[in-house]
């Protein structure tokens, strides 16, 4: 039950994220295209965010669902703390238009707290 609720928390996150810059996706590309993120990277992030987040919710926690979110989070926080560290004032676009600011060290602890999620997820599962 714990593994189960942690990965739809994950989940939750990652597919609010998705939708966030899909009903964005204007903003979310300039965004995108501001912090150097590739094209086609930028196109695949949402579509990514929505499956795996979907997975996460509604099916039983499975080794390659977690894999795949947890590697997803990884690339997002470690990006995240290099545009914390070097001051970035390009908006993150984190959740699409809800994300006007740039990233901050809470982004980052929160990032890892979704990976600690998934790494209970995974040993309880």
């Amino acid at each position: 039950m714990v593994a189960r609720i942690s990965a739809a928390i994950v989940g939750v996150v990652l597919a609010l994220a998705g939708a966030g810059k899909i009903t964005s996706w204007k903003q979310w590309r300039e965004s995108a295209a501001r912090q150097h993120v590739w094209t086609w990277i930028a196109f695949l992030v949402p579509a990514l965010e929505l499956v795996l987040g979907a997975a996460l919710v509604v099916l039983k926690p499975a080794p390659i669902v977690l894999g795949l979110a947890t590697l997803l989070l990884v690339v997002f926080t470690s990006f995240l703390g290099m545009q914390v560290m070097s001051k970035s004032d390009v908006p993150c676009a984190c959740f699409g238009a809800n994300s006007t600011k740039p990233p901050t060290p809470r982004d980052v602890v929160r990032n890892l707290g979704l990976i600690a999620l998934l790494f209970v997820a995974a040993a309880l599962s």
